[in-house]
């Protein structure tokens, strides 16, 4: 009996020992047959005040996800005309699984959105949660048009998708915005992996804020579940004027039926009632 324990003991050593050294063998790529949407990494180029970003994605997209405009532009921005900073959420799913993102309003209207995804590859049909715990995606950083991250969620996918405002200082968001751009410059040269529990969508975003450890608790199912993480958001006093989280979540509510390329796109779906 203690020999089978033995061998029993030497094989889950080795077991491990073989799963450490796969694991950390597999290396992140720059260069690979990427899915369209995800065929491009921004540039970015900051001088003094100015930020200049070519690579901006503005695609469009069918209710099955395929691409049926394919577009990219060049913008430039004047950082100190930084006006708000707000927190998306797209709920693809029950049981809180959702996307996270950010987007940032300037002063003459425009937003940028920064969306941390997964980048797949073409054979990669599309994002699998488990597999994304093991290095078998790249990471990304998307600067994008709203009408091309949120609209390809709420009014192509109808998924629900919420957009919060984050209570905070300009200067706060400025720094915010430039953290988000370094990353995406050093992933587009060094690439990393995405990982479904340590490096997704939400712990992207709260890293960069620097907020991480004052918000991140590995207890914390509402962190490890992005659908859930308006709830921590609220509770840490980021979002919110001192209404109710039913109200603030009523009122941050995107209306699906307004189309991408509607006038005014970004100033409509803050504005129109959800149906």
């Amino acid at each position: 009996m203690m020999q089978k324990k033995s061998w029993a003991l030497i094989l889950s050593v080795a077991l491990l020992l073989g799963y450490g050294i796969w694991f950390h063998s597999r290396v992140p790529v720059q260069d690979a047959d990427w899915k369209e949407k995800y065929a491009v990494t921004p540039e970015v180029t900051l001088h003094g005040d100015t930020l200049h970003i070519n690579g901006i994605r503005d695609f469009r997209f069918d209710s099955d996800g395929q691409v049926v405009q394919a577009r990219y532009l060049n913008r430039t921005y004047t950082l100190s005309k930084l006006k708000g900073l707000w927190f998306g959420l797209s709920h693809f799913g029950g049981d809180g699984l959702a996307h996270a993102f950010a987007s940032f309003e300037f002063s003459d209207g425009t937003f940028l959105a920064v969306s941390i995804e997964a980048r797949l590859r073409k054979e990669q049909n599309r994002y699998n949660p488990l597999a994304g715990a093991f290095r078998n995606y790249t990471k990304m950083v998307v600067l994008g048009t709203e009408q091309d991250v949120i609209g390809s969620r709420a009014f192509s996918a109808q998924e629900p998708v919420f957009l919060y405002p984050i209570n905070g200082s300009a200067l706060q968001g400025q720094a915010l915005l430039l953290n988000f751009l370094r990353r995406a410059d050093i992933l587009s040269r060094t690439p990393d992996f995405y990982n479904t529990l340590t490096d997704n969508c939400l712990t992207g975003l709260l890293a960069e804020s620097g907020r991480y450890t004052e918000l991140h608790d590995w207890l914390d199912y509402r962190l490890l579940l992005p659908g859930y993480s308006h709830e921590v958001l609220y509770e840490h006093g980021l979002i919110g004027q001192g209404e109710s989280l039913e109200q603030i979540q009523a009122q941050a509510r995107v209306n699906p039926d307004i189309a991408p390329d509607t006038d005014n796109y970004s100033q409509k779906i803050r504005s129109a009632p959800s149906l």
